[in-house]
């Protein structure tokens, strides 16, 4: 799941923009954290997809490029705008094209405001379009799993 610098490949988008063609029936969310933050996998085989948060309400997508193909990732969602934390990356990560924090918040809280006015939040596939809340139930993971997941090595 990790890149040669130690990162991951995200994509930042408005969940009316989602689609899911197959596999729904799959999809399952959790708490990683005390946090409003689900992550979404593949019930089927572990594979993380998506971050989103814990309801519609707010909304946002982060999609885990890891699973997409590199040979048609940028067909899907465009080549990368730019790098965040790459001071923090393995290595020489000069040629990456950096952006910061608040380049990222000034492209996307338009978009998601927009959502929020509109009604779009309510198409996003991974919520109820009326109650808004997630269309699998959440589990919270116990610090003594979080704790487990620390000392494995995984970072995903």
């Amino acid at each position: 799941m990790l890149d040669a610098h130690g990162g991951s490949a995200l994509y930042q988008s408005r969940c009316a923009r989602l689609r899911l063609d197959t596999g729904r029936d799959q999809l399952a969310c959790v708490h990683l954290t005390d946090k409003p933050t689900l992550r979404w996998y593949a019930a089927c085989c572990g594979m993380p997809l998506f971050n989103t948060y814990a309801n519609g309400k707010l909304p946002y997508i982060t999609t885990q490029l890891a699973a997409c193909d590199p040979a048609t990732r940028d067909t899907l969602v465009g080549p990368p705008r730019g790098h965040l934390f790459t001071d923090d990356g393995i290595g020489d990560t000069s040629a990456l094209p950096r952006m910061s924090m608040g380049q990222l918040m000034r492209r996307f809280f338009p978009r998601m405001f927009r959502d929020l006015l509109s009604g779009d939040r309510r198409r996003c596939p991974l919520f109820d379009p009326k109650t808004l809340e997630p269309i699998a139930t959440p589990r919270r993971l116990t610090a003594e799993e979080r704790q487990a997941l620390r000392g494995s090595g995984r970072t995903d």
